[in-house]
């Protein structure tokens, strides 16, 4: 899983390497809401993760994601991995074109 995160996702989004447990920590840039993008990525991709806010009792969080990894075999998990890079890829690129424009 954590080689398929190198190869499919944009530079700027960074994860967790566990040791063991069932989920990958992602950390999205900074201004992104995991939780207000995800209906766009299962509209897009067809795919979806945990929005990690949830998680923080500060209300912090809200660019984090909890990736579950044990649910699945290699293969989907691999596909998912791509089509969420995909995804975030999309999203970074318009963001970048919104504050050079």
């Amino acid at each position: 899983a954590l080689s398929s995160l190198t190869r499919f996702f944009p530079p700027g989004i960074s994860w967790s390497k566990p040791e063991g447990g069932f989920f990958i920590w992602l950390t999205l840039p900074a201004g992104l809401d995991a939780r207000a993008l995800l209906p766009q990525a299962i509209a897009e991709e067809k795919v979806a993760y945990i929005p990690g806010g949830a998680f923080f009792v500060d209300g912090s969080g809200r660019n984090t994601i909890r990736l579950a990894f044990s649910q699945v075999g290699e293969e989907e998990l691999v596909e998912g991995i791509r089509r969420l890079g995909r995804f975030f890829a999309g999203v970074l690129e318009k963001r970048r074109g919104a504050t050079t424009a």
